[in-house]
């Protein structure tokens, strides 16, 4: 995890593993959220203009994706549902075994991180993008 705490109104920097960003995209449809798509962070010297929308599916540096600031609040707002239902903690112990049984990492969601990404989804707009074994937010823009 890290962040940059410098912006008075709150959290611009998050980062989880893969895994982690996939079950908050999970409970995040699960609870409400209507995903709008995501778009691609175009180079200042790209001549798109007119963004096609994308998945959530992260990429390398060089294919950054954006999530817009409407996007970001749907999503923070259905992790604060999930936050208080009881049947999170079976969501998250079946995906990690579902996991586990594939021969890939455990995607649990450790104390704190839900909580950690709804702040940052509250902050607004944001890019992603996966460094290293990390997905790391490349930011919030408001």
């Amino acid at each position: 995890m890290f962040r940059d705490a410098g912006v008075s109104a709150g959290r611009n920097r998050f980062s989880c593993s893969l895994p982690t960003w996939e079950l908050l995209a999970e409970l995040g449809r699960t609870f409400g959220w209507h995903p709008k798509g995501t778009t691609y962070v175009v180079p200042e010297t790209g001549r798109a203009t007119m963004p096609a929308l994308r998945n959530y599916q992260p990429s390398g540096s060089q294919d950054t994706k954006l999530v817009g600031a409407e996007d970001a609040l749907g999503w923070a707002r259905a992790l604060e549902l999930a936050k208080t239902s009881p049947h999170v903690p079976a969501m998250i112990e079946a995906r990690a075994v579902a996991l586990a049984s594939g021969g890939e990492p455990a995607g649990e969601l450790l104390p704190g991180v839900l909580e950690e990404f709804v702040e940052f989804a509250y902050g607004g707009t944001f890019k992603f993008a996966i460094l290293g074994d990390t997905l790391a937010e490349a930011g919030s823009e408001r």
